[in-house]
């Protein structure tokens, strides 16, 4: 089992006076987006030395779709695999305009997708989905990852009658392999497909994507423990988005996060030997 954990936070910057006019997205959390106009209706008080996310700011918004003529391509990841990594950052910004985009006209989690837009590209580039099984925990992030599995015709019935669902769902796709309506399953999910693989003998990967606030659950300690046991070949990613406590936020920002897996992944993040890897791997993608 390999255990990966990186950081994907929601575009954040930095900012000192409140904008009404402005819809603002707390970094890192999970708020279910509402529509545009309702958005510019509710004031935001924001705290000195806080970190919060606009729209405006981090992603432009459309009234009208965006162009998007990279992504007008993909329909699905196996239109991805020849893209360079120029053009898979470029794909990355026209994929967030675009879930921005739908998102503003259905309502729908918004936070959360943005948060993993280029986790999303990342592995659909590396990985061979449906083959490969890639598990979305909790799934309000796939959102992206449906974009680019053959459903971006059909975002605009987010979380409609007969429309798709917020979540994965093994019925609307077979890039779906899970159903992720509910937090810290993944794992445990994953572990099974992996020794289902194993013992028909098969090779393919399986992925399962964990945030650090759904990591705080008894059933994915559970889960490590056994498939350390098993030891079965399969990847988990901890998006740490520095999130791991409930409530997340209310309309004062964002609330600091507390206990000791935050510190811990705090540690992780910040260690020597972690941040020289990150160094080499920026270097090495330059060559």
């Amino acid at each position: 089992m390999a255990l990966c954990a990186f950081s994907f936070p929601a575009i954040i910057n930095r900012a000192a006076a409140p904008d009404p006019q402005t819809p603002h997205l707390h970094g890192g959390t999970d708020l279910l987006f509402q529509p545009l106009h309702k958005l510019n209706q509710v004031p935001v008080r924001k705290r000195p030395g806080v970190a919060y996310a606009s729209l405006s700011e981090g992603a432009e918004y459309h009234s009208q779709r965006p162009p998007t003529p990279l992504l007008d391509t993909i329909n699905y990841p196996i239109h991805m695999k020849n893209l360079s990594v120029k053009e898979l950052k470029q794909l990355a910004d026209e994929l967030r305009s675009d879930v921005i985009f739908n998102i503003s006209k259905t309502g729908g989690h918004l936070g959360s997708s943005l948060g993993v837009v280029e986790l999303t590209v990342a592995l659909h580039y590396v990985f061979n989905a449906p083959k490969d099984k890639i598990l979305w925990d909790v799934g309000h992030q796939s959102y992206p990852h449906k974009i680019l599995t053959g459903r971006r015709d059909k975002m605009h019935t987010m979380r409609q009658t007969n429309g798709l669902a917020g979540f994965t769902k093994r019925s609307e796709s077979e890039y779906d392999c899970f159903g992720t309506g509910h937090s810290s399953t993944t794992i445990s999910a994953g572990l099974g497909m992996a020794v289902g693989r194993d013992l028909k003998g098969e090779g393919n990967h399986v992925v399962a994507i964990i945030g650090d606030g759904a990591m705080t659950a008894g059933q994915a300690y559970e889960a490590m423990n056994n498939a350390g046991y098993l030891d079965s070949d399969t990847i988990v990613i901890l998006n740490d988005n520095k999130q791991v406590s409930l409530p997340t936020a209310n309309l004062d920002g964002p609330i600091p996060p507390v206990g000791a897996l935050s510190s811990a992944l705090s540690r992780l993040q910040s260690n020597r030997p972690l941040r020289e890897l990150r160094e080499v791997a920026k270097v090495s993608r330059k060559v």
